[in-house]
């Protein structure tokens, strides 16, 4: 019996065009599939929104393919669907994302409506109404009644110092039910333009089919001058910041942060890289050191996670999430965590641990690469917040490089009290008032 041949393995290359408008666009070629992901990136999120107006990027999301010159409201999801495509949208703080995976020999079609909404959407007050009303029952149910999102709002506004990225998403209540269409119409013709965009795309197609597609849809979009877009940083006090929050429904536990570069805003590749396993380290995996000491050994906690995104334009964070175990105080737990970060601080992770980070950051890439999404994703984030995406190439070698005394060093200089941050939240029925 005769076996069919094994996929071949996807080029690892990526390769990068720009057209004359100041476009940017970059492809990984991925040939075991009749399959492209295409997505459009907008290099603006919710970071650049100014005091009082924040919601816009991710209201404009809602509303970008309300309509065009070539399509009426609704007709894209509905025509990309019919093409055997997943339509879909998200916001972040750095940009405003127009993902589509799609069968490659409709990439075309795609192309030319992505290009028309660029070009000429309508933004007008029918669907503006009605998308606002979505976007505030969106903001209701994934933050004002989910105490721990509502928690990490108000965490962000205090390690952010309220501004930059400390600008929710979705935008403040107040912000929204205040927005007006005018106000996000000149939020689009402020933004919107193919010199403030990257064309991410991995599939199954060459890099001169795709410029020839990209030439022929956006090369007659003119260029537009952008605003200043200054970089959000930390500016730090000498002590450490502090907040409770008592919010019904929430187990009591803590949030904690330390405000650390992010891998745009560190100041060497071998910084940027350690950052990267330090969480990996000090927080994942039942041999994490507050793992194991907090959450298996005692257990002090019952539970704990972490979180870092190094892919900001900007300086970010390092967050801890606790959960405290029954008679545990979020202040006792807040305390001990503080004691065993500075004890890591003393001294470098041993070879094992070290290991062990990388192997867990290593498999996460290596399963990204199965799906062309995730692969036109990594080459979008890269971009919109300034980094270079050909440097993917390199990420593997860099990770692998990193050395124990690396990583001990950036524990030293940034897990320090003074860029700190702590939410203690209570749950309202038994805390004190």
């Amino acid at each position: 019996m005769n076996q069919r041949p094994s996929p071949p393995i996807p080029a690892s290359a990526v390769s990068a065009l720009s057209l004359a408008n100041g476009l940017r666009v970059y492809l990984r070629e991925d040939h075991r599939a009749p399959l492209v992901s295409v997505q459009l990136w907008y290099h603006v999120g919710s970071s650049y929104e100014p005091e009082g107006h924040t919601g816009l990027s991710h209201a404009l999301e809602h509303l970008l393919f309300e309509g065009s010159s070539k399509l009426d409201a609704g007709q894209y999801s509905a025509l990309m669907t019919r093409l055997g495509g997943d339509p879909n949208a998200f916001t972040n703080t750095d940009a405003t994302v127009f993902p589509l995976t799609l069968p490659a020999k409709r990439l075309e079609i795609a192309l030319e409506a992505m290009a028309d909404v660029m070009a000429s959407a309508t933004l007008s007050d029918t669907p503006f109404a009605r998308e606002l009303a979505v976007v505030m029952a969106e903001r209701r149910e994934d933050v004002d009644n989910s105490p721990l999102a509502l928690a990490v709002e108000h965490h962000y506004l205090l390690a952010y110092d309220n501004r930059g990225y400390g600008t929710p998403v979705l935008g403040h209540r107040a912000d929204l039910s205040h927005m007006t269409p005018a106000a996000v119409r000149t939020w689009y013709q402020t933004w919107y333009h193919p010199n403030n965009t990257t064309i991410a795309v991995a599939g199954d197609i060459s890099p001169a089919q795709l410029q020839t597609l990209v030439t022929r849809y956006f090369a007659a979009i003119p260029a537009h001058r952008l605003p200043s877009r200054p970089t959000p940083t930390t500016h730090l006090g000498q002590i450490r910041r502090d907040q409770t929050l008592r919010l019904k429904g929430r187990y009591t536990g803590v949030i904690l942060s330390f405000n650390l570069p992010s891998q745009c805003t560190a100041n060497s590749n071998a910084q940027a890289y350690a950052l990267r396993l330090l969480p990996e380290i000090l927080a994942e995996g039942h041999a994490s050191a507050l793992q194991r000491r907090l959450v298996l050994d005692e257990p002090l906690l019952q539970g704990m996670r972490s979180s870092y995104e190094p892919w900001q334009r900007g300086d970010s964070l390092l967050m801890l999430y606790a959960f405290c175990s029954p008679q545990v105080t979020p202040e006792a737990a807040a305390e001990r965590l503080m004691l065993e970060i500075e004890a890591f601080r003393q001294s470098a992770p041993s070879k094992e641990d070290l290991l062990r980070a990388k192997a867990r950051l290593l498999a996460r890439q290596l399963f990204a690469r199965d799906d062309i999404s995730q692969q036109a994703a990594a080459i979008g984030q890269q971009a919109a917040c300034g980094l270079d995406p050909m440097a993917l190439e390199d990420e593997r070698r860099a990770i692998e490089a990193v050395t124990a005394e690396q990583v001990g060093l950036v524990a030293w200089q940034f897990l320090t009290e003074s860029r700190a941050a702590i939410t203690f939240m209570h749950h309202k029925e038994t805390a004190d008032e």
